[in-house]
């Protein structure tokens, strides 16, 4: 017999052969993880551009930069229902379609247009980014770490892409920034294609839950009901926090810079830095922090990176602008991973990993909208970056402390078991070439 799914209803090799199955796995992980954050960066560098030709206000900058994120929060709400209903694969082939539709819109010339092209994209964003973890539960249930590194690698350095691309990209277009934006709309047609092809080639197998025998050998906590909502809480703040970070720096990072006296290109290259340097902790820390009963240290050392970086964008000026951009980039690399890693660490079983990713991001999103309008305000109050600055570096010692009580395995603990609940685990990852049913 062959390998079956992880859903366990179907065997891999009845509908593609398990090599090509994987191959489509990997695809579908690096698409999604290229498509996430394009829709952020590719407008970064370009707000002068944009706020010129639609001669737009603040309020109107505020809501191209924030809007977004807001949609972030209210739509990843709705993911455990639409994956319990369609199933996981088949929900973020869906997502990664309107993330196309709603990024190919903004190139179409009209600022409804672009807002409307924004909020689709944005909500497709936001249900695909509950649905991250969960693929990766599902499809590589024993690679979760690995695969979870490679998610938020790509997470990271696709927005740093974007943002140092798309000046060049527009000059290519004889200065059209509207087909600059549009353009990043081709990844995410591939990342919907690769998905598309596993969840028709698999039905809807992925839509039962993974907790009744899949699952991966990383120990998880069971945890009482006042410890467990203290630790969801936890995460959920340690998700807000950091995406806060990242989508502050993301909106005005390139802005501060160019307020500096640095061209376009260079704010562009700068931010880019940020985000290759992020891809060196968002491979290793969830390598680390499954190999960790506890992972609060780990939290501690990500956020101080951070910390250290933005006190080097508030001192150092243009002088020390790469490697503070780097030192941020490896605090948020971190961070983000360890948000990832976690929801799969603290969770017994592929529907609690959903329920869990969904709470966190609804409320995590929220949160970090408040970030690039909080710095927008107060850059226009004190008509300066110090203060905005500062109020950011502030809002990482509560980061801080989300991550050591998450990173706590014994918070609340009764019993600890593998997240197959001690059954044996009849099915094999979506990738797996194995004939034989895993141990």
């Amino acid at each position: 017999m062959g390998p079956t799914s992880p859903a366990g209803d179907l065997r891999v090799d009845d509908a593609l052969p398990p090599w090509r199955a994987g191959a489509f796995a990997v695809f579908a992980v690096i698409g999604l993880g290229v498509s996430l954050r394009l829709l952020f960066g590719s407008a970064s560098s370009l707000i002068s551009e944009i706020r010129d030709g639609y001669h737009l206000g603040s309020l109107e900058v505020a809501l191209l930069t924030t809007g977004p994120v807001v949609c972030l929060g209210l739509g990843a709400s709705v993911a455990p229902r639409l994956a319990r209903r369609f199933g996981a694969l088949p929900v973020a082939a869906g997502c990664m379609a309107l993330l196309t539709v709603g990024s190919a819109l903004r190139a179409v010339p009209g600022w409804p247009v672009l807002v409307v092209g924004t909020v689709i994209g944005g909500l497709g964003i936001a249900v695909a980014n509950v649905l991250g973890p969960v693929l990766i539960r599902l499809l590589f249930p024993h690679r979760i770490g690995v695969m979870t590194g490679l998610l938020t690698a790509l997470i990271c350095v696709s927005a740093g892409i974007a943002s140092g691309i798309t000046p060049p990209l527009t000059r290519a277009f004889d200065g059209s920034w509207r087909l600059g934006l549009g353009v990043w709309a081709l990844p995410a047609l591939i990342a919907a294609a690769a998905m598309g092809v596993l969840a028709v080639a698999h039905g809807r197998g992925l839509r039962r839950d993974a907790g009744t025998g899949a699952g991966s050998p990383i120990p998880v906590a069971v945890v009482t009901r006042a410890g467990a909502n203290r630790m969801r809480w936890a995460i959920t703040g340690f998700m807000g926090l950091q995406s806060l970070l990242a989508y502050a720096t993301v909106a005005w990072l390139p802005t501060i810079y160019r307020d500096r006296g640095v061209s376009a290109d260079e704010a562009g290259l700068i931010f880019s830095a940020l985000s290759v340097a992020s891809i060196v902790t968002a491979l290793t820390v969830p390598v680390i922090a499954t190999r960790l009963r506890s992972q609060s240290t780990l939290a501690v050392a990500v956020v101080a990176l951070a910390i250290l970086g933005l006190l080097g964008v508030l001192c150092t000026g243009t002088a020390g602008a790469w490697p503070s951009a780097v030192l941020v980039g490896l605090g948020q690399g971190g961070a983000l991973s360890l948000a990832l890693v976690l929801m799969n660490l603290r969770s017994a079983s592929a529907a609690e990993a959903t329920a869990l990713s969904a709470a966190a991001q609804t409320v995590g999103y929220l949160v970090a909208a408040i970030g690039p309008v909080a710095m927008g305000v107060l850059h226009s109050v004190t008509d300066g970056w110090s203060v905005p600055l500062i109020a950011l570096t502030a809002t990482m010692i509560p980061l801080a402390v989300c991550g050591v009580i998450a990173g706590r395995p014994g918070l609340g603990t009764t019993a600890e078991h593998d997240v197959t609940d001690g059954a044996p685990d009849h099915r094999a990852p979506i990738h797996s070439s194995s004939a034989r049913p895993n141990p």
